[in-house]
């Protein structure tokens, strides 16, 4: 073994010799000035009213892909530096709290995270905010692929400081999945003895990861399709970084994403990556360990601290069988020997792909020269679950999925367009439906039971397959419901807990919480431009996955036609979610209401009542307590006795309507209608009258008559 394995490191004395040498260049940029100026009309932005941010002074060398970096100060006026993030590209918010919990030289500490009002764009964003401790990239675009470092000089700083990072993530239960000489900074240092490794948080794992850096399974999906990453594939991805740093070429120099894959299956990972590098001794023993395309052949991190003390670490029997066949398989003018290879370009070619499986070219290739009977047989029931889904629709595409998943496994999901893993699935749809993608495809993922049958061709199951396909059976039974709450956009929230409310009302707004949706509602209603109605299919089927309780007993009531039911059950909603988080007054929300709540006092029959409501809401107006304001209805006695009452007048009018309806027509069927009632009516008149003359003549008879004359 060399001399610098003999103890843990390099002797300190040696470090500074080699430190001596000519460091990699690295981009020259300004550092942000402390204490930023407003600039173009945008104070700083304030983050949980402690931290600030500053959106007129860009760390463009701090970037990660899409997402922009700006200075920053934290609450104890430390220097600091914030990710914006993009709303199609959902951040893992809940990794961050483990991150949290991280304290290692090597990693920037996480110092804040949450929505803020990002005033360049006029939209709320979610943001990540990191100790300013990082300092410049070690690389630039010339050598980021073939650094050419020497190899004590990278054992004795990157692998020293970066080890220890991945054992503590290791030891948190977190997965960094972003490990990559484009994510390597110096620390502030003049070499690369304070080396640490950037942040992983603001998109989903894997998705700045190129291809090289990804093992064959996750390099063959698309860039949002990948999932979480393992920490084997950190193990991976670290392989390759180490790799990147000591070669001095790049075997892959103008290769596709698409052609890199093609040498990892066709050669093995370290065979690709390194071409003719050699590498001796010790290294070579990781470098090969860690490039294992065996994830459980692969080395883990407590075998690179082995290494790293000196000790052997005992070899791996890989299980990882290369199949090749004897002879090739012609398809689409292309000769194919690797099943691989051929799994990955059917579903670019379904029609091709159809009359090849139907025919017999495909089961005799596999019989004769390829000779594996799992693939023949995963083959043969591939072509029978494309058919039982019908020949109509996208059956080519279907059928060229699957038979790729037989020959191929551990290969993603690939069907008209879309390559993925299941995990991944919830975060496409997100992005789908933000950019206005077609959605289609992923229904009839769903509902053709696509993922179910990748889980079947993997080698053994797990509790995590278990979760799979049990959601997205349930994913099924969302999309059978049409009704508002359900369908399509159920199914994204489902899958993507993480994700913030995509209604197209909330464009400007980071909604991920109930109270969210009703501080938005509030900031809309002051700003004067709300839409007319409160609530959407995709806000309805929001709060229906994060937060059922405020809404699902109000769901029937929100999808009927019944204009008065639909105000009655946004007012409860709202009110609910008021009450329970005691939120401030929200004077602005409660007029809004008061503006839809007409077809409901409308609802009420009686004048007096309608008009004692509205001088009530009048009152409540600007008092922005939704409470009172659903009291004033909650009672249902007032329903009732309206109802009541309104019943009851409707009979009376019934019954005098009948009346006038029967004289009307005894007056046109009968000429002496009326006679008899008018005699029976003046005797009655003069028999009265007659009693009156006998009363008074029997006083004057019986007083004896004085003073009355007749």
């Amino acid at each position: 073994m060399p001399a610098p394995f003999r103890g843990r490191f390099l002797p300190r004395l040696h470090i500074f010799q080699i430190m001596a040498e000519p460091a990699p260049p690295a981009e020259t940029k300004p550092e942000p000035p402390a204490a930023p100026e407003p600039a173009d009309g945008h104070p700083p932005v304030i983050l949980k009213g402690e931290i600030e941010i500053y959106p007129s002074a860009r760390m463009a060398h701090l970037d990660q892909g899409p997402i922009k970096a700006y200075a920053a100060k934290s609450k104890t006026r430390e220097r600091a530096f914030a990710y914006v993030c993009e709303r199609n590209l959902v951040p893992q918010i809940y990794s961050s709290s483990m991150y949290y919990g991280l304290s290692n030289p090597a990693l920037a500490r996480l110092i804040g995270a949450g929505v803020v009002d990002w005033a360049p764009l006029k939209q709320q964003r979610y943001v990540f905010v990191y100790e300013d401790k990082l300092g410049k990239p070690i690389a630039h675009p010339g050598n980021i692929l073939a650094m050419g470092l020497k190899n004590d000089l990278v054992i004795n700083t990157i692998v020293r400081n970066i080890v220890p990072a991945l054992k503590d993530m290791r030891d948190a239960d977190f997965v960094h999945g972003n490990v990559r000489v484009g994510n390597l900074f110096d620390g502030g240092g003049t070499g690369l003895d304070k080396v640490m490794l950037g942040e992983c948080l603001s998109t989903p794992c894997g998705y700045l990861q190129p291809a090289l850096y990804e093992s064959i399974e996750r390099s063959a999906c698309d860039p949002l399709g990948k999932g979480p990453a393992t920490y084997e594939d950190d193990m991976y991805a670290f392989g390759i970084t180490l790799a990147v740093l000591l070669r001095d070429n790049d075997p892959l120099a103008g290769f596709s994403n698409d052609e890199i894959l093609a040498e990892k299956i066709e050669q093995g990972s370290y065979a690709a990556v390194t071409g003719k590098e050699r590498f001796t001794g010790s290294l070579l023993e990781c470098l090969r360990g860690l490039l294992n395309d065996d994830w459980r052949q692969r080395w883990t991190i407590d075998d690179l601290v082995t290494w790293m003390e000196g000790r052997r670490v005992h070899a791996k029997q890989s299980t990882n069988v290369r199949l090749k066949a004897s002879r090739p398989l012609d398809f689409v003018q292309e000769k194919y020997l690797r099943p691989q290879l051929l799994a990955l370009d059917m579903p670019k070619h379904p029609k091709e792909t159809t009359k090849l499986a139907e025919g017999h070219d495909l089961a005799q290739w596999l019989s004769r020269s390829l000779q594996d009977k799992a693939i023949e047989d995963r083959t043969e029931t591939a072509l029978v679950q494309a058919q039982e889904g019908g020949t109509g629709g996208f059956y080519q595409e279907r059928l060229a999925c699957y038979v790729a998943l037989a020959l191929a496994p551990p290969l993603p999901i690939m069907f008209r367009g879309l390559k993925f893993l299941p995990q991944a699935f919830g975060q496409m749809m997100v992005d789908a439906c933000l950019t206005k993608k077609d959605l289609n495809p992923y229904v009839e993922v769903i509902q053709n039971q696509m993922t179910m049958y990748w889980i079947s061709t993997q080698e053994s199951g797990s509790a995590d397959s278990n979760e799979v396909v049990m959601k997205f059976d349930t994913c099924r039974a969302f999309l059978r419901q049409p009704i508002i709450g359900y369908g399509i956009e159920r199914c994204i929230y489902f899958l993507s807990p993480e994700a913030q409310c995509l209604s197209e009302k909330l464009k400007d707004f980071y909604v991920r919480t109930a109270e969210d949706l009703l501080m938005s509602y509030e900031a809309m209603a002051v700003a004067g431009n709300h839409p007319q109605d409160f609530f959407d299919r995709h806000i309805i089927a929001f709060l229906s996955v994060r937060d059922r309780q405020v809404i699902d007993p109000y769901v029937p009531d929100l999808n009927s036609d019944e204009k008065h039911r639909n105000a009655l059950a946004v007012l409860r909603v709202l009110a609910a979610i008021q009450k329970r988080s005691k939120m401030v007054v929200m004077p602005g929300v409660s007029g809004w209401i008061i503006d839809n709540l007409e077809p409901l006092i409308e609802r009420f029959h009686d004048r007096d009542t309608r008009t004692r409501l509205r001088a009530q809401l009048a009152k409540l107006r600007d008092k922005g307590d939704l409470g009172k304001l659903s009291s004033l209805f909650d009672n249902q006695q007032i329903f009732q006795d309206d109802f009541n009452a309104f019943r009851n007048a409707l009979k009376t009018y019934a019954a005098l309507r009948a009346e006038h309806t029967r004289l009307g027509e005894d007056l046109e069927s009968n000429s002496s209608f009326g006679h008899g009632t008018g005699r029976q009516f003046a005797a009655i008149v003069s028999g009265v009258f007659a009693a009156i003359v006998m009363v008074i003549y029997m006083v004057v008879k019986f007083s004896g008559g004085s003073g009355w004359e007749f």
